[in-house]
């Protein structure tokens, strides 16, 4: 069992500020969360031109179904899934944000359940994952927005909503996506005709996979992004 009481070293942003501070900077942080809760609560509603103005433009998403696309792109394929019958629903939990003190650049996180309803082997389950968005926000123009947004997915279930009626799985092809979300993955897959990419970010105790391997980057990327540095998305 990895230290789970720890970050990898070196990816706690030092000169970033957070939680009380300056008070002009609790002002910045409403804003942020503002925004973030924006992406669950407009794309749920299908309010698409709410959901747009979070972003700058030319900004980047990165989603298990979709990998990294344009932002335009994702809420394209957005709409045409749901023509398609893809629902999903979001929870909010809670958000954090690092700012610089400047209040140019900032990293949000937000936890929040993913809940997408399938129809497998006749019945009807909910496959939900624990997730924190990650949100890199940066100011221009007095205007905040959004240049990337990526995920740690980190535990998930599924759900039969009938109890009376559970779907057979195949718990092979089951267990060979990624822990943190191995039960979206797999309904994902079975019905939408994706192929869903076996590295996102997972949790810290996914230490020694491919997902923990990118739970470790995206924890750096948001470090470099609040150090002023140019990041890869």
């Amino acid at each position: 069992m990895p230290d789970l009481h720890s970050l990898p070293e070196g990816t706690r942003p030092a000169n970033a500020i957070r939680n009380n501070g300056p008070d002009n900077l609790v002002l910045e942080r409403a804003k942020l969360r503002e925004l973030a809760e924006g992406w669950p609560c407009y794309r749920d509603a299908c309010e698409w031109e709410n959901l747009e103005s979070i972003f700058h433009p030319g900004a980047h998403v990165y989603t298990t179904w979709s990998g990294r696309v344009l932002y335009t792109d994702f809420i394209a394929a957005s709409k045409a899934g749901m023509d398609k019958g893809a629902f999903i629903m979001h929870r909010c939990h809670g958000v954090t944000s690092d700012v610089t003190p400047d209040a140019t650049r900032a990293v949000t996180k937000m936890k929040a359940t993913i809940t997408q309803r399938f129809t497998i082997d006749g019945a009807e389950v909910d496959a939900e994952a624990d997730c924190r968005f990650c949100f890199f926000f940066e100011k221009i123009d007095g205007r905040w927005g959004a240049r990337f947004v990526r995920h740690w997915y980190e535990k998930d279930k599924l759900i039969p909503v009938n109890p009376n009626k559970v779907p057979r799985v195949d718990e092979e092809k089951l267990n060979s996506y990624p822990e943190g979300y191995k039960c979206l993955a797999y309904c994902q897959e079975l019905t939408m005709g994706v192929t869903v990419l076996k590295d996102m970010p997972g949790h810290r105790r996914h230490v020694g996979t491919a997902c923990g391997e990118k739970h470790d980057l995206l924890y750096r990327l948001a470090k470099d992004w609040l150090d002023g540095n140019d990041i890869e998305v």
